[in-house]
């Protein structure tokens, strides 16, 4: 079975929601598939702007190690390191 881990479902990717919800355990399985940590839903929010925002500290470690770019913005322009409110996830960001 052939499974496009990149497939949009209501606008987002499965990285997406797995970042929503802190499923770091998902967001590795899928990367380990191919997955793009870089993708942006149907909103331009991206999968490390989603973990950012939940304030999900080890998902967003692990988009950053697999390629996801921190030097991305909100989609009212906001940079991700201004966006972010857990001290944690500032000090990842810098």
């Amino acid at each position: 079975m052939n499974i496009d881990v990149n497939a949009l479902i209501d606008g987002r990717v499965p990285l997406h929601y797995a970042a929503d919800y802190g499923q770091t355990a998902v967001l590795n399985y899928l990367l380990d598939k191919g997955a793009d940590p870089n993708m942006v839903d149907k909103h331009g929010i991206s999968v490390l702007l989603a973990a950012i925002w939940e304030g999900h500290t080890d998902c967003v470690k692990t988009l950053l190690k697999n390629g996801a770019s921190k030097n991305g913005k909100t989609p009212d322009g906001t940079p991700y390191l201004e966006a972010a409110e857990k001290e944690e996830i500032k000090e990842l960001l810098t």
